[in-house]
C-alpha cells in the first residue's frame, strides 16, 4: 500500500510539473541591428484595442522585456524613436492531430495594410479529447518612427491545456514576451524553441 501511495504521489508531482511547464516556438526576422535600442512607443495592431486594460497589461509585459535590452517605453507616439506594434490572440484545438491553426506571414509585410495575423479553430481527426488545447500567440514589429521602415519583427507561439497555468492568454503573455525577446535580436529567419518552468 505504501509503495502504491508513493507511486501515485510521484505521478501527481509529474503531472503538476507538466502543467507548469512552458514551451514557445519563436521566429524572428530583422536586418542586422545588434545595437538597436532607444525610445519605443507600443501600440496594438488592432486599433480597437487601444487604451484597453488588456492591451495595457500585454504592453507592460513586452515593455518590461524591451527595457532589459536597452529600450525605454515612451508614453506617447510623438518623440519616440521607434514604434512597436503588438498583435496577440488565442485559438483552441480539440481532439487529435492537426498543426497550429495560427498562421502568420512574417517578413516582407507581416503587418502590412493587407496582411495580418490569422486566428482560427481547427479540429483534429480521430478520437475526440475531453480537454481543449489553447494556442497562444504574441507578435511584435519594431519600426523606425521617422520613415516606418521595419527593423525587427517576431512572433512567439505556445500551446497549453486550456485549464492549465499557461492556458489563459493573459497568463501566457508574460512568458511569451520573455521568449520572444530572449537573446534579442536573435538569429534572423530561424525558429527557436524556448522552455521554462
Amino acid at each position: 500500500m505504501q509503495k502504491q501511495a508513493l507511486a501515485l504521489t510521484a505521478l501527481a508531482l509529474l503531472a503538476a510539473c507538466a502543467t507548469n511547464r512552458f514551451e514557445a516556438d519563436v521566429t524572428r526576422f530583422h536586418m542586422a541591428q545588434p545595437g538597436l535600442r532607444g525610445s519605443v512607443y507600443l501600440e496594438p495592431l488592432d486599433k480597437a484595442a487601444t487604451g484597453t486594460l488588456e492591451f495595457q497589461n500585454y504592453a507592460s509585459a513586452v515593455g518590461a522585456e524591451l527595457a532589459e535590452h536597452g529600450f525605454t517605453v515612451a508614453p506617447a507616439r510623438e518623440g519616440a524613436e521607434y514604434i512597436g506594434v503588438l498583435a496577440y490572440g488565442q485559438s483552441t484545438r480539440e481532439g487529435v492531430g492537426g498543426g497550429s491553426p495560427i498562421t502568420i506571414g512574417i517578413g516582407g509585410g507581416t503587418f502590412g495594410k493587407n496582411v495580418g495575423v490569422g486566428l482560427g479553430t481547427s479540429f483534429g481527426i480521430g478520437e475526440k479529447k475531453t480537454k481543449e488545447t489553447a494556442i497562444n500567440m504574441l507578435a511584435l514589429k519594431i519600426e523606425r518612427a521617422s520613415d516606418k521602415s521595419v527593423l525587427w519583427e517576431g512572433r512567439a507561439v505556445a500551446e497549453a491545456g486550456s485549464t492549465t497555468r499557461y492556458g489563459p492568454l493573459a497568463a501566457a503573455v508574460p512568458a511569451l514576451a520573455d521568449a520572444l525577446l530572449r537573446d534579442f535580436p536573435g538569429t534572423s529567419g530561424q525558429t527557436v524553441t524556448y522552455k521554462s518552468q
